[in-house]
């Protein structure tokens, strides 16, 4: 992937860090944003992963398409 497609543009103005293991998510290719509501409230609060560490968290059988799980 080249430097010019690793500028993360998505709902949040930076890249987060990830929500997982804590680390700094600049130039992963693995980033991901997840968008977490809870009715009846309209906030949104938005996480930061790196795909293959969320893949690693996830239950049994879940899994984010494209993105290996965690080999930890």
């Amino acid at each position: 992937m080249s430097p010019e497609q690793r500028e993360w543009t998505g709902p949040v103005t930076t890249r987060l860090r990830c929500c997982v293991c804590g680390d700094d998510t600049e130039g992963a290719d693995d980033y991901v944003v997840l968008a977490l509501t809870a009715a009846p409230s309209d906030a949104i609060q938005y996480l930061g992963a790196h795909a293959g560490h969320l893949n690693g968290a996830l239950a049994a059988g879940f899994h984010l398409d494209g993105y290996p799980e965690d080999d930890r």
